[in-house]
């Protein structure tokens, strides 16, 4: 029996999800995906039994209810990444039917349509249980698309029933007795995996809603974990006190040390970073209590040393048992690996091969600096760094002191017994806060901008 027919055949009566209307069983969630199965039938008639639908929802309920609604009529469900109608229009020839809770494009898309919540049918009264269990979900994501456009990546259910069993296996026992919040979306697979399947999976309520600001943990008031990206940690209000957290998992981009000793701080939880990509799943994981904590890899992965220190990766969430060249540099250790940053993030700089993650870390070791973003830029025919800098309170009070010139100078005389001369950032940008898209990605054209502007 799969995890999938495993959680569709519990008890009725158990909660699934809460949300302002109060508590959601699953008995509902079932009668609920029975009724949008048969509406997507009708919708797709005879001709097209098993379509490719296109998910774009807020509501973290409605999207599981479509998923299962999915996999109950043998439909694979795709996952855009976002609800933008320019990207759907972008994605058209991927999919034959949109799911939604939003407004529907109506003839901007090709593909047929389906707002839900769904009004209540006739045959509601018939709609629990009446179906055997869904066996499997297949389903597409999407990458990111940050540097192009975005990439297809088809996963079938045997490679998510596998990583969510590992996932439930570490940390099911701490997450017994609370209520599953996200800040992250569950349209990537991050926020799949542990804000919708890893819930289910383990018999956990989850929230509908997303959690968009730190000041809501603090309104909790049962035993709670939150799925969250380093973006989210990073905004957390040191004022905030919030009771009850059992977990905090950290995924999307690297958090960074200060951001993790905070949460720690506020709510007596050490996030657990987890270490992947829509391509592979997940790779490894680990709770930072020191500044070069290396990483685990999940159990059942295996991973050694390529080319150029590149991660060769096999694992039993990927579709095949062949080894997988990853664009993640790495090196191992006794105790795990340690990532040095991605084979796309090293640039060449007068014949020289420089890694922008190393120049950033140096950066984020120095006391000036909290966080650093590098990046190439173009200076008449040379090729020359660019560092966007968020300053510390000592950082502030140097760069008012100094200005941003003599202040660069300082950071750049700190950084010569480590790195290259060429690898010396030559200009720099201060912001308040890192930019991050939605999905807690740093995006680059933006931070490549700031350098557009002459240094005020």
């Amino acid at each position: 029996m799969t995890l999938l027919q495993t959680i569709w055949q519990r008890g009725g009566e158990r909660v699934v999800a809460f949300g302002p209307d109060g508590e959601v069983t699953l008995a509902e969630l079932r009668r609920g995906s029975l009724q949008l199965a048969r509406a997507m039938a009708r919708l797709a008639g005879p001709d097209r039994p098993g379509m490719r639908w296109a998910l774009c929802f807020d509501d973290s309920l409605l999207f599981a209810q479509a998923l299962l609604a999915c996999a109950l009529g043998g439909h694979r469900a795709i996952l855009p990444g976002h609800q933008r109608l320019a990207g759907l229009q972008a994605l058209q020839s991927q999919f034959d039917g949109l799911l939604t809770d939003g407004e529907l494009p109506g003839t901007a898309l090709t593909a047929a349509q389906l707002r839900l919540p769904l009004l209540a049918a006739d045959d509601e009264r018939e709609a629990d249980g009446v179906a055997l269990p869904p066996e499997r979900l297949d389903l597409t994501l999407f990458s990111s698309g940050s540097t192009g456009e975005p990439k297809a990546i088809p996963k079938a259910w045997p490679q998510l029933e596998a990583e969510l069993r590992v996932q439930m296996a570490l940390w099911g026992e701490r997450l017994a007795g609370t209520r599953v919040l996200a800040s992250v979306s569950h349209q990537h697979i991050y926020g799949l995996l542990f804000r919708i399947l890893l819930p289910l999976g383990l018999g956990r309520p989850f929230d509908r809603r997303s959690i968009d600001y730190p000041e809501q943990l603090a309104l909790q008031t049962a035993p709670w974990c939150l799925i969250a990206s380093p973006a989210f940690l990073s905004r957390l209000d040191p004022a905030i006190a919030a009771a009850g957290c059992r977990l905090i998992v950290s995924s999307g981009g690297p958090l960074q040390p200060g951001d993790a000793q905070q949460a720690r701080q506020l709510f007596g939880q050490l996030p657990v970073e987890i270490f992947g990509s829509s391509e592979t799943g997940g790779i490894g994981w680990r709770q930072r209590h020191q500044v070069q904590t290396p990483w685990t890899t999940l159990p059942g992965v295996e991973v050694r040393v390529g080319p150029e220190q590149g991660l060769l990766l096999r694992s039993p969430f990927l579709p095949t048992a062949e080894w997988l060249a990853c664009a993640d540099r790495i090196a191992l250790h006794e105790e795990g690996f340690e990532l040095l940053g991605r084979q796309d993030r090293v640039v060449k700089l007068e014949e020289k091969r420089i890694s922008l993650d190393e120049v950033e870390a140096r950066l984020q070791a120095l006391a000036e600096v909290e966080a650093a973003a590098v990046l190439p830029l173009q200076q008449g025919q040379r090729q020359i760094l660019g560092a966007v800098l968020v300053l510390s309170e000592l950082g502030a009070a140097r760069w008012a002191e100094l200005g941003p010139g003599r202040f660069l100078l300082a950071l750049r005389q700190q950084l010569r017994p480590w790195l290259e001369p060429v690898a010396l950032p030559r200009s720099v940008r201060r912001v308040e806060q890192m930019p991050v898209n939605a999905q807690g990605k740093r995006p680059w054209p933006q931070l490549k901008e700031l350098f557009d502007e002459p240094l005020g």
